[in-house]
Parts: C-alpha cells; structure tokens; sequence
C-alpha cells in the first residue's frame, strides 16, 4: 500500500492532504457539520488536575474525525516545545475570534520558500472535532480548546484559506477526515523543514538523537489489523522517547485520544511495529 507519507515526502507545495494515515480505519471520515457552542464557556488554556501546564498532551482527545496525523503532530508540539503553540494563537479581546500562525509553503518560482499566514476562526466546532466530549478538558466552568483552535485552523488552511476569499471550513474537515500526511501538517504548523522515512531505515541512535534535538517525531503505524503491544493499524503516534540500551530499549509512543493506549514497545520490533517515521526539525527552519 502507497500511504500518504510516500506520497508527501520531502514536498510541501500543497498542504492538501492525501488519503492513508487515518481516514480508512476505525474511525469515520465523514464530518458532521452541526457545530456546538459549548456550556460551560471555553477558553484557551486550562490546567487540569494532574497536568504540569496549561498546555499539555494530556489536553488532546482526538474524537472520530480520523486525523491523528495532524493531532499526533500537535501533540509533539506540546512535548517539545508548548511555549511555540501559545505563541501561534492570538484572540481578539473585542470580537472573541482566534488569529492562528500557520506556514505556507510557496509555488512555482517561490517554491521551498515558507512564509506564515494569520488563519481566523471562531469557537464553534463540528461534533467530531478533537476535544468534542462534553467533559473533556472541563474545568470547573470552564472548557479548553487550544486543540479545536488549532484543528480548525489547518482544516481551513487546508480549504484554501486564505487564498480563497472565505474559509471552506466543512471542506477542509472531510478533507483533513481522510487522513494525511504528519510530516507536512509539522512544516504547516510550524515553519520547519520534515521529512518521511521507512522505521526499517530508523536506528536507536537516531532516535535518541532526535530526542536530544526536541524534533517533532510521529510514528505511522502499517495499514493493518492485529499489531502487537496494542497498537491500532493506520494511525499516528507521538513518540514519548527511549528507555533502556541496545537489546533493552524501549520505546514510549502515545495516541492522541483517550484510552486504547499501547504498552511499552521494544526496539526489537520497531519495524514490525511501525511503517512509517516523520520528523519535523525544530532547530532548522527554512
């Protein structure tokens, strides 16, 4: 199977997304449309009981939408580096809309040259967005959804925004719902250059080095049923690091929603694990 990381690798002229990582398994590609206007009130940032910070891995619940490409993508934000995502969204004091800072990659002769790009979006949200639970990331009387702001924010991007002269924002939800590419939902969240290889071609070392670097990794897993420690086929992973040396290494990887999450997994079985590794590097923006 072709998956949309071989599709995607290494080009960024379009941020549309290609069917492969999500969008055919377990969860539906179709995006209901009616939107919800949470009670109690929302905000931006919430620190739950149990979390470190307002920003957190542990604020993502990715719900039926089928884009774990791009939520496992923001989760590696929220390891890395969660000061970046604050800095991506600003709100207007006066209309309560959210300025989000995505990044475009140019075409023709602009090619490879990323500049960013202001995306506004409101607060309402289809009822499959990330976070669409009613109690998720409730506190008191209050509702977090940095993760809906930024996922509405690609899926509008993704639309045409804002080449187009409005937002497509249901498109872009059936758009990004068919899955796609991690590799470059980290170049349009972030500014950095990413890249796709094969987790055969991955060595400890390389990822320990990419620990020591804070790049963005996001493990794909093969399109098919019966992984071990686990694991669910066709979808993103974070990876969370690496326990242990040589024959005792262990790898930490997380699914961006709640439950159904894998054991540790030793290096030994990486590649009969994984099919896929993208990588954003954080410290060589274009």
């Amino acid at each position: 199977m072709t998956t949309n990381t071989d599709k995607n690798m290494d080009s960024y002229s379009s941020i549309a997304p290609v069917a492969g990582i999500d969008g055919a398994g377990d969860f539906s590609a179709a995006v209901h449309t009616t939107s919800t206007a949470y009670l109690p009130p929302t905000t931006l940032y919430l620190t739950e009981k149990g979390d470190t910070s307002a920003i957190s891995v542990n604020d993502l619940h990715d719900d039926h939408l089928g884009d774990s490409f791009l939520i496992a993508s923001i989760g590696e934000l929220a390891l890395n580096d969660p000061s970046f995502i604050s800095h991506m969204i600003v709100q207007n004091p006066y209309s309560g809309a959210f300025s989000v800072k995505l990044f475009q990659n140019g075409t023709g002769a602009l090619q490879g040259e990323i500049k960013a790009v202001n995306v506004v979006v409101g607060s309402t949200f289809p009822t499959n967005s990330v976070n669409s639970g009613a109690t998720q990331d409730v506190v008191g009387s209050q509702k977090e959804i940095w993760p809906q702001v930024l996922e509405n924010a690609f899926a509008d991007f993704t639309s045409g925004y804002p080449t187009k002269a409005f937002a497509y924002a249901s498109t872009g939800y059936q758009m990004i719902g068919q899955g796609g590419s991690a590799a470059a939902a980290m170049t349009t969240l972030a500014g950095c250059p990413a890249s796709s290889s094969s987790a055969s071609q991955m060595s400890l070392n390389d990822l320990n080095n990419a620990v020591k670097a804070h790049d963005l990794v996001v493990l794909d897993t093969p399109n098919k049923n019966n992984l071990p420690d686990n694991l669910i086929g066709n979808r993103s992973y974070m990876f969370e690091g690496v326990t242990g040396t040589g024959n005792t290494a262990m790898v930490h990887v997380a699914g961006p929603w709640t439950g159904n999450q894998p054991s540790l997994i030793p290096f030994s079985q990486f590649s009969q694990s994984f099919a896929k590794v993208d990588i954003g590097f954080m410290n060589e923006h274009f």
